[in-house]
C-alpha cells in the first residue's frame, strides 16, 4: 500500500488490487469484496494516512459498501472517491457513504448505472446523495446553488413589524378599494389606477371540462401563457390605460371578498410599492356555491396629488381549497362602501398610522373613527376609549 500512496496528493491507488504482482507472487489474493479485507485497508488507511483526500477503488468486484461507511468518521477529509468498474447494483448502497463531503466520485461501469432512464435522472440522483460533488465520472457538474446545513435548523418566527407612516396609505389604499370593488359599482376605481395602468388576468385551464369549471366566467379575459401562444391575443388581453382596466373590472362577476383573511407582503417601499395580497373571493348571485382564491400583485407609484395610485395590477383567479373555504368567512367584514377610494394628505397618513398604532385596530376601522371625527386626533382618541370600554368595538377591528 505505501508503493501505491502519493504524498503530494494524499492520494491512495487501490485499482485492482487482488492483482498486484508483489502480492501475486507471494500467492496472496485481496479480495476488497470481502468484509474482514475491506476492514483491514480501512484501519491501514486510519492508522496511517488519516488526512487521506483520494482513493481508487476501481476494478476490485466491490458489491456492497457496509465497511466503507467507516470512511466518514475514519477518513474526514476524503474528497475523492473512484467506485468504477465494480459490481454495485443498487444506487442504495450510495446511502452509506452520504455523510462523505465528496466533490469527486466515479461510479462509471457499475450496474447500478444503468437502471436510470437517462443520463439527467442518474446525474440528479447521486448529486442528492453528494449534493457537493463537482465532478462525476469524470464530467464536470453545474454549480450546486443550496446551503450547507450541518445540523437541523429552525427558522425564526415570523414577526409583524408596525408599518410606518409611509406604509399606511398603501394598506389603506388595499381596504378601501376591496370595498369600493365589492359595492358593485367599480367605476369609482379610476381614482385607484395610474393614467398608464395595465392590468392582466390570469386563471388556470381546465382542459377536461372548461365548460363546469367554476372560473368559466373569467376565460375569455384570461392571459394565461401556457394557453394563449398567439402574439395579437396576448397583446390584446393586456389591459392598458385606466380606462379600459376599470372597463375590464366592470365586467367581472359581482363578489364578496373577505376582508379578514387577507395576507398582505410589501416587497419594497421606495418610489415605488410592491404589494402582493392573497385572500378569498366568492361570487354573489349566480354562483354562490363556487368560491375563489386569488393572488395580486399590485405595484404603485405616488399619485399626482399625494397617496399612492396603482400603475401594474397582476391578478390571479383559482379555485379555493378545501381548507380555504373552511375558513372563509368566519368573521363579519365591514360593510362595503361605494364611495371612491380616499386620497390622503402626508399629515393624514400619519395620523392614521399613529392612531392605528396606539388604538391596536385595522387601518380600515382606525381610518372610519378619524373621518367620524373629522381628523381630530384627540377627540377620536377619546369616542375610542369610550366605545372600548363600553365593549362596541368588534373583535374583528383589531389587529391580531
Amino acid at each position: 500500500m505505501s508503493k501505491r500512496f502519493d504524498g503530494s496528493q494524499q492520494a491512495l491507488d487501490l485499482t485492482s488490487i487482488h492483482t498486484d504482482p508483489d502480492l501475486v507472487s507471494l500467492d496472496i489474493k485481496v479480495v476488497l469484496n470481502r468484509k474482514t479485507n475491506m476492514e483491514a485497508v480501512i484501519k491501514i488507511i486510519e492508522e496511517n494516512i488519516p488526512q487521506l483526500t483520494s482513493l481508487n477503488l476501481s476494478h476490485n468486484c466491490i458489491q456492497r459498501l457496509d465497511e466503507l461507511s467507516e470512511l466518514v468518521t475514519k477518513v474526514p477529509h476524503l474528497k475523492a472517491l473512484n467506485l468504477s468498474h465494480n459490481d454495485l447494483k443498487s444506487e442504495h448502497e450510495l446511502d452509506k457513504l452520504k455523510g462523505l463531503k465528496l466533490v469527486e466520485l466515479w461510479l462509471v461501469r457499475n450496474p447500478l448505472c444503468d437502471l436510470f432512464k437517462d443520463p439527467s435522472s442518474y446525474v440528479s440522483a447521486v448529486c442528492q446523495k453528494f449534493p457537493q460533488l463537482l465532478k462525476l465520472d469524470g464530467n464536470d457538474l453545474p454549480p450546486h446553488i443550496g446551503f450547507d446545513v450541518e445540523t437541523p435548523t429552525t427558522l425564526p418566527p415570523c414577526k409583524v413589524s408596525q408599518c410606518d407612516a409611509e406604509l399606511s396609505v398603501v394598506f389603506c389604499l388595499f381596504h378601501r378599494y376591496y370595498s369600493v370593488y365589492d359595492s358593485g359599482d367599480r367605476q369609482s376605481l379610476l381614482g385607484a389606477y395610474h393614467d398608464d395602468a395595465l392590468l392582466s388576468l390570469t386563471t388556470p385551464y381546465n382542459v377536461q371540462n372548461p365548460s363546469r369549471s367554476g372560473l368559466r366566467e373569467y376565460f375569455k379575459d384570461s392571459r394565461n401563457l401556457k394557453r394563449t401562444k398567439d402574439s395579437t391575443m396576448r397583446f390584446h388581453l393586456l389591459k392598458h390605460k385606466r380606462l379600459n382596466v376599470v372597463a375590464l373590472l366592470n365586467e367581472l362577476p359581482k363578489t364578496q371578498h373577505d376582508i379578514t383573511s387577507f395576507t398582505v407582503d410589501v416587497n419594497a417601499y421606495t418610489v415605488s410599492s410592491r404589494l402582493i395580497c392573497h385572500t378569498l373571493i366568492v361570487v354573489d348571485d349566480k354562483s354562490k356555491e363556487s368560491t375563489r382564491a386569488f393572488s395580486r400583485v399590485f405595484i404603485t407609484v405616488p399619485a399626482v396629488n399625494s397617496g399612492l395610485c396603482i400603475i401594474n395590477d397582476q391578478l390571479f383567479i383559482r379555485m379555493a381549497t378545501t381548507e380555504q373555504i373552511s375558513r372563509a368567512f368566519v368573521a363579519p367584514a365591514p360593510t362595503p362602501s361605494s364611495s371612491p377610494v380616499p386620497t390622503l394628505t402626508a399629515p393624514q397618513q400619519e395620523m392614521l398610522s399613529t392612531f392605528s398604532l396606539k388604538s391596536g385596530m385595522k387601518l380600515e376601522w382606525s381610518l372610519k373613527c378619524l373621518q367620524d371625527n373629522e381628523w381630530d386626533l384627540n377627540k377620536a382618541a377619546q369616542i375610542f376609549t369610550q366605545l372600548k370600554t363600553a365593549g362596541k368595538i368588534p373583535d374583528v377591528a383589531f389587529l391580531k
